[in-house]
């Protein structure tokens, strides 16, 4: 398994042990609002990587992703909404220290947007989270 995916799955894992969503409201695809049942849910999709040399046979990846987080919530959807996107954002903070094994460098999130309301009852949190990592050189 190519370390990109391992890496991507691990991210999935993490979310849900540190967040409220369970595993089967986590997706590796996107989906849009009206494809979600269960709430609270994350979708994420890996958009590009970008590599740079180090110098002594070093590599490093980049990968970016975007992460779609939506939740219910009939009083009030905003705050409900910038509570999830906390919740998120500190679960990828803590990601590369539980997955150095991967050879996680750094984790962290780029952007963050919520649709302020405009779904309500509906929260929508968009981020975009950069993943880099030491790319493993055989020779």
């Amino acid at each position: 398994m190519a370390r990109r995916t391992q890496i991507i799955d691990a991210l999935v894992d993490h979310l849900v042990a540190n967040t409220d969503v369970l595993t089967n409201n986590v997706t590796k695809r996107y989906a849009y609002l009206d494809e979600v049942n269960d709430f609270p849910a994350i979708t994420l999709v890996s958009r590009s990587e970008s590599r740079d040399q180090r110098g002594a046979g070093r590599k490093l990846s980049l990968i970016e992703i975007s992460v779609r987080g939506y939740i219910y919530d009939g009083s009030d959807a905003m705050g409900a909404a910038d509570q999830f996107a906390f919740s998120i954002e500190s679960a990828i903070e803590t990601f590369q220290d539980n997955f150095a094994s991967l050879s996680v460098e750094e984790a962290r999130v780029a952007e963050v947007r919520t649709d302020e309301g405009l779904f309500q009852p509906y929260g929508i949190v968009d981020m975009q989270v950069q993943i880099l990592y030491d790319v493993e050189i055989t020779t």
